[in-house]
C-alpha cells in the first residue's frame, strides 16, 4: 500500500483551495450578472424622452406627470409599453425584455414619487346602452363620439403647451382598452384630471350606476374598431408605370394632372442633383415635387413624424432605349410604417388620387 507524503497532501490542499477560490469567483461573477438590473433611466432616455420629455412634461407624447401616474397601475404601464397605441405615435415595444419594461416603470415611479395603484380586476356591472346616453351628455365634447379624443374640449389647449402638436388621448384606442382595467377607468371618471381639464364626476354629478354604465360604454368601443386592411407580404413601397409618351410630354402631362388635382408644383429636381458634378447630371431623370398644404398640415397633425417621409413626389426616368418610366410611392405600404391607423386611412385615399393622376398621365 502506497503512503502519501506530507507534500502530496499539501499539493492536494492547495489545489482544493484554488478550486474553491475559482468557484467562488465564478459564482460571484455570475451572481453579479444575474442581479444587474437594466438601467431604467437610460432606457427611458433612449426610447421615451424624445416624445414624453425628460421630466415627463409631454410633447409629441402625452404628459407623464405625478397626477396621472398615481392613478395608473404598474400593469397598465407595462401593457401600454408592450402594446403601444395603434393609430398614434406611441409604438409597441415588443422586443424589450420584461425586465427592461419594468425598469422603465421603476424609473417613472422614482421620478414622480408615485407607487403603482392596485385595482380589482373584476369588470363593472354596467349597461353600455344606458352608458351611451351618459357619454353623450358628459363626455362627447372632449372625447368625441367615437372616443378618438378629437373633441374641442381637450388636447393642446388644456393638456399641454400650445406649441406642441399633439393629439389628445384616445379612449377607444385598442392599445388603451387592452391595457386599462374597468376599475381604473372608474377611478379616473370619479376623480377627474385637473391637468387636462377633465372634471371630477364623483361629487354627486354621476351616481355609481351611471359611472359603471359609462365605463361599460367605453369598453364597448373595442367591438367597433376595425383593423386596417392587411397587405400582401411582397407588396413593394413603390409603383412603376410605363408612359406611352416621350420624356418631355410625360413631364408636361404629370404637371397638368397635378395642377388639375389642386396640387402646388415645386421646381423640378434631377434625381442625381447634388450626388454628381453639375456637368454629369442625367437630365433625363427628374423628380416632380408637389404639395397641397391643407392636406399636408392635416397629415402632420395626425402624424408629426411624417416630415421625414413626405410622399409628394413622382419620378420620371428615360431609359437608354427611350422607354419612359414613372415611379410613384406606394402609400398603402409606406403608411403602415408609422403604426397609425388614421394615416393609413388618409393615405389609402391618397393612393386612389395618385392612381387617377397616373391614369390621366398615361392615357
Amino acid at each position: 500500500m502506497l503512503r502519501r507524503s506530507k507534500g502530496d497532501y499539501r499539493v492536494n490542499e492547495m489545489n482544493g483551495i484554488r478550486t474553491k477560490y475559482f468557484l467562488a469567483c465564478l459564482f460571484a461573477l455570475l451572481s453579479g450578472l444575474a442581479v444587474a438590473a437594466p438601467d431604467g433611466q437610460g432606457l427611458y432616455v433612449e426610447h421615451c424622452a424624445a416624445c414624453h420629455q425628460m421630466e415627463g412634461e409631454g410633447g409629441i407624447g402625452l404628459p407623464l406627470i405625478r397626477e396621472k401616474l398615481e392613478d395608473m397601475s404598474d400593469s397598465y404601464l407595462f401593457n401600454t409599453i408592450r402594446l403601444g397605441r395603434p393609430g398614434r405615435v406611441m409604438p409597441a415595444y415588443q422586443r424589450m425584455s420584461d425586465a427592461q419594461v419594468k425598469a422603465i416603470i421603476g424609473f417613472l415611479r422614482r421620478q414622480s414619487g408615485t407607487t403603482g395603484r392596485d385595482y380589482d380586476s373584476s369588470p363593472v356591472d354596467g349597461d353600455a346602452e344606458r352608458g351611451a346616453v351618459v357619454y353623450e351628455e358628459h363626455c362627447v365634447r372632449c372625447h368625441e363620439a367615437d372616443g378618438s379624443g378629437a373633441g374641442e374640449g381637450t388636447g393642446v389647449t388644456l393638456s399641454r403647451d400650445r406649441t406642441f402638436l399633439v393629439m389628445p388621448a384616445s379612449i377607444s384606442n385598442p392599445g388603451f382598452l387592452a391595457s386599462v382595467s374597468d376599475q381604473m377607468m372608474r377611478h379616473v371618471v370619479i376623480k377627474g384630471r385637473k391637468s387636462s381639464g377633465m372634471p371630477s364626476f364623483g361629487d354627486e354629478k354621476l351616481n355609481d350606476q351611471e359611472i359603471n354604465d359609462v365605463v361599460a360604454y367605453v369598453r364597448s368601443f373595442a367591438e367597433k374598431v376595425s383593423p386596417p386592411e392587411s397587405l400582401d407580404g411582397d407588396e413593394r413601397p413603390t409603383h412603376v408605370f410605363q408612359s406611352p409618351y416621350s420624356f418631355e410630354q410625360t413631364v408636361k402631362n404629370v404637371k397638368a394632372a397635378l395642377t388639375g388635382a389642386n396640387f402646388r408644383i415645386f421646381p423640378d429636381r434631377f434625381v442625381e442633383q447634388g450626388l454628381v458634378d453639375e456637368f454629369s447630371v442625367n437630365t433625363r431623370q427628374v423628380g416632380i415635387r408637389f404639395c397641397n398644404f391643407n392636406v399636408l398640415y392635416g397629415m402632420l397633425k395626425i402624424e408629426p413624424r411624417l416630415g421625414v417621409v413626405l410622399p409628394c413626389r413622382i419620378t420620371i426616368l428615360e431609359r437608354e432605349g427611350g422607354e419612359v418610366m414613372l415611379v410613384v410611392p406606394n402609400l398603402r405600404v409606406v403608411s403602415r410604417w408609422f403604426n397609425n391607423d388614421e394615416l393609413v386611412t388618409l393615405w389609402d385615399r391618397m393612393e386612389t388620387t395618385f392612381n387617377d393622376i397616373i391614369d390621366e398621365v398615361t392615357l
